[in-house]
């Protein structure tokens, strides 16, 4: 519809190479499942909740940086003409950044015993797919070269917002991860580690 009333910007969000489904997406879907594990926490023993607490402090600062990342591409993309200069090294810099996250996913669910539930392979498969994104398809700098390049200042909010949406995404990720670690009432688990 979009493509019939304004063809140059239908096709242009048409040709994302990293679409908001793919920025939002993994977090949203790790957000619902770290929530799911609230339920199971009393089945815990000390070992493992502490266990857990550790990997929580870690793939929440993991997440912080992610999230500060994704808010310095979408104001880099409406408020620096060069950031198209730095859009591969940002890129790069993203791509390590969502595969480490990606590994401690991982390595949570699994520690949690629940790595092959359907819905933490969703998580993974879209982790994955942002990676790929990000890495195989320079999918940043793709974007932002098209937006930059139609003039369209329409486009490049555009672009921006999609950026911000995802750190959006992660930050409400980050809340689970406060939520939960709150929840295993370790001493000292989540006082003074933000």
């Amino acid at each position: 519809m979009l493509a019939i009333v304004n063809p140059a910007e239908g096709m242009a969000q048409m040709d994302q190479a990293i679409t908001t489904k793919d920025l939002v997406e993994p977090w949203d879907r790790a957000r619902a499942v770290l929530l799911s594990l609230a339920h199971s926490l009393d089945s815990f023993d000390e070992v493992h909740k502490r266990q857990l607490d550790r990997e929580l402090g870690a793939l929440d600062a993991q997440l912080s940086e992610l999230q500060s990342q994704e808010e310095d591409v979408a104001i880099g993309i409406v408020s620096k003409p060069e950031f198209a200069y730095v859009a591969p090294a940002s890129s790069h810099q993203l791509w390590k950044q969502v595969a480490q996250i990606g590994m401690s996913l991982t390595a949570l669910f699994c520690g949690s015993t629940i790595c092959q539930r359907p819905d933490v392979l969703g998580v993974q498969e879209s982790v994955d797919t942002l990676r790929r994104d990000l890495s195989e398809k320079n999918g940043l700098e793709r974007d932002v070269l098209q937006a930059l390049g139609s003039g369209s200042r329409n486009e490049i909010q555009a672009l921006a917002a999609r950026w911000w949406e995802g750190s959006e995404s992660v930050g409400k990720l980050r809340e689970a991860v406060a939520s939960l670690r709150r929840a295993l009432a370790l001493p000292g688990s989540v006082e003074g580690q933000h």
